[in-house]
């Protein structure tokens, strides 16, 4: 799931793309409107303040989100490498922080991706119920299981994907009494 790696001249290019160019337009459009067809420097000059700075965070709000659904690394992000081991039985719980960042990145996701990484949600709620024996938590595990085989259904998938949702459905299973269901 490692993205492509910008180099600093690409990213300059996207970086003026998208945030340098609405920028200098809004300047030149806020300053131009006010000073030239009304005539009044003093609104133009506060417009043309307010409007760029507000343009600007726009700008790179959707630069950012641009970068993450094209899975991309620019070259100041610092790599975090996180391992985490899904297994049910040791007891352990999974960091909600970590659990919520993989939910967020689940909406760029496409087609088998999207697939798995339900799977995987499912896999690390499930845990979560385990490790904290909250009921809750199982049944936003069995509720992301249901999502999989909703997906699964329009998707042609791979062994790997369908042994990890099978595996899902196995554990769910086998943890079901636990959690007072019949």
């Amino acid at each position: 799931m490692e993205g492509k790696k910008l180099s600093f001249l690409k990213w300059l290019g996207l970086a003026f793309l998208f945030i340098g160019f609405p920028t200098a337009i809004a300047v030149v459009v806020s300053f131009s409107i006010p000073y030239y067809l009304l005539h009044n420097v003093t609104l133009a000059n506060t417009l043309s303040t307010i409007i760029p700075i507000v343009v600007f965070i726009i700008s790179g709000i959707y630069f950012r989100k641009y970068l993450q659904s094209r899975n991309l690394i620019t070259p100041f992000m610092k790599r975090r490498s996180i391992t985490i081991t899904i297994l049910t039985d040791s007891g352990q719980p999974i960091d909600e922080k970590f659990i919520r960042s993989f939910e967020v990145n689940l909406k760029f996701a496409k087609g088998e991706e999207y697939i798995k990484q339900l799977a995987m949600l499912g896999m690390m709620y499930l845990q979560n119920a385990v490790a904290y024996d909250n009921k809750d938590l199982y049944l936003r595990a069995k509720e992301y299981l249901e999502r999989v085989e909703e997906a699964m259904e329009e998707e042609s998938i791979s062994f790997e994907t369908k042994m990890l949702v099978d595996n899902l459905r196995s554990k769910i299973e086998t943890y079901k009494y636990r959690f007072g269901e019949r």
